[in-house]
This record gives structure tokens, sequence and C-alpha cells, in this order.
């Protein structure tokens, strides 16, 4: 909706401690992703997603975000720029699906957001995000944590295969805190492990 005053406004407001208030502190990537402009359609910073739109997706007025756009992309955005400034806590306001996108967004970030109650559907999505989220990193950091602890293990003294599993079981769940993800990568590798095993056992021939 636009960024009118009427009715329902969709806003992100820091309810707490803050590092920064200012117009225009936002994390580089959205900072190369929209268009800014100043004092049109009311105070602060216009976010545009191109330069033929009229409306902003959303309005940085430093110690508030209002955003006339509700889709959850230009939600995630005004979320993390309340992240990026340090809001841990925040209160939101505006329609239902703006309020529950912006809590959804935040809790998956660590913020405590304020100004929507939650229902039984929207704490499995927060859980599957919290999942998905857990995954990139663990990508992101390593995307083979079980090679290099093996790869560093002296040929000299090789491993038989339960010894092999205990260092594999040790890394993953010294590394990776989401017991979900610890058991996924713990199957893969025993099935890596099993046909390892199974492509070094000669076939036994008939007498």
């Amino acid at each position: 909706m636009p960024d009118s005053g009427a009715g329902l406004t969709n806003t992100v407001n820091p309810s707490g401690p803050s590092r920064s208030k200012a117009e225009g502190d936002v994390p580089d990537a959205l900072r190369r992703k929209y268009l800014t402009e100043s004092g049109r359609f009311g105070a602060g910073i216009g976010f545009y997603v191109d330069a033929t739109v009229v409306i902003p997706s959303f309005r940085d007025r430093g110690g508030q975000l209002v955003a006339t756009r509700s889709d959850p992309n230009t939600v995630r955005d005004v979320v993390a720029i309340a992240q990026h400034r340090g809001w841990t806590d925040v209160a939101v306001t505006g329609a239902t699906g703006f309020r529950r996108e912006a809590w959804l967004a935040g809790q998956t970030l660590g913020l405590t957001v304020k100004g929507y109650q939650p229902g039984e559907r929207d704490l499995q999505v927060l859980e599957r995000r919290k999942l998905a989220q857990t995954r990139r990193r663990a990508r992101e950091t390593d995307p083979d944590p079980i090679a290099p602890e093996i790869r560093q293990t002296p040929r000299r003294e090789p491993m038989d295969a339960a010894t092999r599993m205990k260092v594999v079981e040790a890394v993953v769940r010294n590394r990776l805190n989401e017991p979900t993800v610890q058991d996924r990568i713990l199957a893969r590798a025993r099935e890596r492990l099993a046909n390892m095993l199974e492509r070094r056992t000669p076939p036994v021939r008939a007498a």
C-alpha cells in the first residue's frame, strides 16, 4: 500500500537500544540493490527497485522503516536493515501479512519481534527457515566438513570402518549444532563409507 498515512502503515521500529538510527545506514548488498531518492512522497529516503516506479518499496526514516509493499523480499530487506543497525528488539505495525513476514524474518535473524502473535503453522515455517539457514551456513563454511579430517589422517595408519566413522561423527558433532543437519550428514557419510568398502571387497570366487 502507498505510504500516504491512510489506513494501516507497515512499520518496523526499534523497541530497545540500537546501534544506529541514521538514515541511509543499510547493508552494502541492499545499497547496490535499490535506487534511492529523498524528499519525495514523505520524509526520509525512498528505496526503489528501478527508475520507472513511482512508489518506493520502503522509506527509511532513520528511527523508523516504513514499507509500502508487503511482499516477502521487501519485508526481509527491511528487517535486514534493522539487524544491520543493531535493533535486536523491534516492534512491527501494519497489515497482518506484513507483520507475519516481519516476525518470521526477524526471528530467523535472531531478533525479538513484537506486534505479531504467531500461530502453529507460523512456528513450523520458522523452523524450516532456520534449518535452511543452518544448511546454507554449513555449505558456506565447509562444503564437505568430513573430507579435511579424513585427508589429514596419516596414510601409514589406515583406519578400519568403525574408527573412521567415529572420527567423522566427532567432526560433525563438533562443527554443527543442528541435530537434523548432523543426522543428514552422518547418514550420507555412512552411505559413502559403505559404498567405498563394497568397492574394495574382492568378489568371492566359486570353488
